[in-house]
């Protein structure tokens, strides 16, 4: 059965996912999953087997690590459980909706990728502020997952405008099915930019767009921008007092990125609300 996954780890806005999470549940009739990973640590902070070591030292200090990282997979647990208690039971004030909770040991790709053919939505917590960096297993989650990746990086607010931005690629067109034949988020003002330098093209990409919500009745609003693509559509987004970005993500190669910089990363970087992704 397939249901809105909420990730958390009480470090990166885990309240404010929950409230995203509770209103898509609720929006999509679907039940709803906390779930907490807690990964083993592979970093080594006090051992330190370099230099003169005497006999029998080596064992002490193997023995001392293994007790270290015992007493924090212990503490990571209890924490997590505590979590996971908090947000059910903040999220059984206003879901409609089944409630589960579930925490798992493991890596966080693969135990999200098991559950991937019961995902509906995906819900994660995280700082996306220009001054924080991007996580590696954010940007992994997902390029790894195909389904819509909801990414809150703020304080809850019930959302009034969804901006969309669409170039007629295979994420952004997967990203507009889902989200016109699944209602994500009710109630809410579409608008769809496209960015081009043939603006006859661009029309022709935004009545495709259009066309795609008004098989289910949806109604939107479209815009043709001009100019950088990262500030076009930040700006956009600002000045219209958009609440959420809709975008296909990761449309390039790693090597791609690696050399021009990737258009996701920067959004999400300067876009200080969630955004919601399509691999």
């Amino acid at each position: 059965m397939s249901y809105v996954l909420c990730c958390v780890d009480g470090k990166n806005y885990s309240q404010s996912a929950c409230d995203y999470a509770v209103m898509i549940s609720n929006n999509m009739n679907l039940p709803l999953k906390f779930l907490n990973i807690i990964e083993h640590s592979s970093k080594v902070e006090k051992l330190n087997l370099s230099g003169n070591i005497k006999l029998g030292e080596k064992d002490d200090l193997l023995q001392e690590y293994t007790n270290e990282e015992a007493t924090k997979s212990q503490c990571a647990i209890k924490t997590g459980k505590e979590l996971l208690n908090t947000l059910k039971q903040k999220a059984l004030q206003t879901c409609k909706n089944e409630i589960t909770i579930l925490q798992v040991h493991g890596d966080v790709i693969e135990t999200i990728l098991d559950f991937e053919k019961e995902i509906s939505v995906l819900v994660i917590g995280i700082k996306s502020h220009e001054e924080h960096i991007i996580g590696e297993n954010v940007k992994d989650i997902i390029r790894a997952i195909h389904k819509p990746v909801l990414l809150v990086n703020s304080e809850f607010i019930e959302p009034k405008k969804l901006l969309i931005a669409y170039n007629g690629s295979n994420e952004s067109k997967k990203l507009l099915n889902e989200t016109s034949k699944k209602p994500i988020f009710k109630n809410i003002k579409r608008d769809i930019v496209n960015i081009n330098a043939d603006k006859i093209l661009s029309a022709k990409l935004l009545n495709e767009a259009k066309e795609i919500f008004a098989k289910q009745n949806i109604e939107v609003d479209t815009s043709v921008l001009s100019g950088e693509p990262k500030e076009a559509i930040y700006n956009y987004f600002e000045q219209n007092n958009c609440d959420i970005l809709a975008m296909g993500a990761f449309g390039h190669s790693r090597l791609k990125e690696f050399i021009f910089g990737s258009f996701t990363s920067e959004m999400l970087r300067k876009i200080k609300k969630p955004i919601l992704l399509f691999r």
